[in-house]
């Protein structure tokens, strides 16, 4: 063979090789992680903080995102590939035929009730009592009436109930002396007793839930969940997210001191507060299909309580994301 064809036949070659290498590169991924604020978000706060590399030719953008129902638009238009959200939500979506799936839980309740009568003792004391409560037909108004009931008393009748349209307000309004009586979610519990030192921390909703469902584990209050096609097309990306994500967890309950500050940053929890919160804050990771059995139970339960509450129903197998 001729030198100018060998040369020729290497040029081609050199070339092929490099097509080839080029060819073999993947599409840079862009994922949008999103959380709500306070607690649902809380776990979080380290990863926000870190913005950590989740993989080659992977970039993600982190956002808060400041309401409940903007989270669930954002899911439905596909622009969150990762979310904090409550547990239930993610049930609703997924029953509406939203391609998301649960992956882990990160939060196992933050319901308290808060007062300064220390008679309040048991649920069967709140006979005849107003209490506070913010979000009608949510989680919390749910659990409250299934723990009312199952303790002999009739929510409707046996217990005077006053909504607010938020912790916030609420919290105002308890630490003012007005209302003796409220159910509030950490951050805001630890908000009222900074407030107001007469303020107890009365009863626990997540001991009555061990103790009524006869469980070890409380109640999967929140949760993260993928994208369906985020998790069939990258399931490396997902993984990783959620090792990162575990270890965000026991940092935050190691050490609630930073912790708070990246809370006060991102989650929009003032540092005093979460700084003495955290430990009511029940936070531990856990991957979806390890607790199955309790996010079934949960749903079943709040399905028996409130079927919307779920989205109708409980759902079915296809809603687990497994590795």
């Amino acid at each position: 063979m001729g030198r100018s064809k060998r040369t020729l036949l290497l040029s081609f070659l050199f070339c092929a090789g490099i097509m080839a290498v080029g060819a073999a590169e993947p599409d840079p991924l862009k994922l949008n992680i999103m959380a709500l604020p306070g607690t649902t978000g809380l776990s979080l706060v380290k990863v926000f903080a870190d913005w950590p590399v989740l993989g080659a030719g992977v970039s993600a953008e982190y956002t808060v995102v400041k309401s409940a129902d903007q989270m669930t638009a954002k899911i439905v238009a596909g622009e969150a590939d990762i979310a904090a959200l409550p547990t239930n939500t993610a049930a609703i979506l997924y029953n509406k035929g939203i391609g998301v799936k649960i992956a882990a839980v990160t939060n196992w309740g933050v319901l308290y009730v808060v007062g300064r009568d220390e008679a309040v003792s048991s649920w069967a004391a709140l006979k005849g009592r107003e209490i506070g409560l913010s979000g009608r037909g949510a989680t919390p108004d749910i659990l409250f009436r299934r723990f009312v009931a199952a303790n002999g008393l009739d929510p409707e009748r046996d217990v005077a109930v006053r909504y607010f349209s938020s912790p916030v307000e609420l919290t105002q309004v308890v630490a003012a002396g007005k209302l003796d009586l409220a159910v509030l979610p950490e951050p805001w519990v630890t908000e009222a007793l900074t407030r107001e030192v007469r303020l107890k921390v009365l009863l626990d909703f997540q001991a009555e839930w061990r103790r009524q469902e006869k469980r070890r584990e409380s109640y999967p209050q929140s949760c993260l969940v993928v994208k369906a096609a985020l998790a069939g097309e990258h399931p490396e990306v997902v993984r990783e997210f959620l090792h990162l994500a575990a270890l965000s967890s026991d940092w935050v309950n190691r050490h609630p001191k930073e912790a708070s500050r990246l809370a006060e940053e991102y989650v929009q929890i003032s540092a005093a507060a979460a700084r003495e919160a955290i430990p009511r804050c029940n936070l531990r990771f856990a991957e979806a299909a390890s607790v199955r059995d309790e996010i079934d139970n949960y749903l079943r339960r709040l399905h028996g309580f409130d079927p919307p509450s779920v989205g109708g129903k409980v759902p079915d197998a296809g809603f687990y994301w497994q590795k």
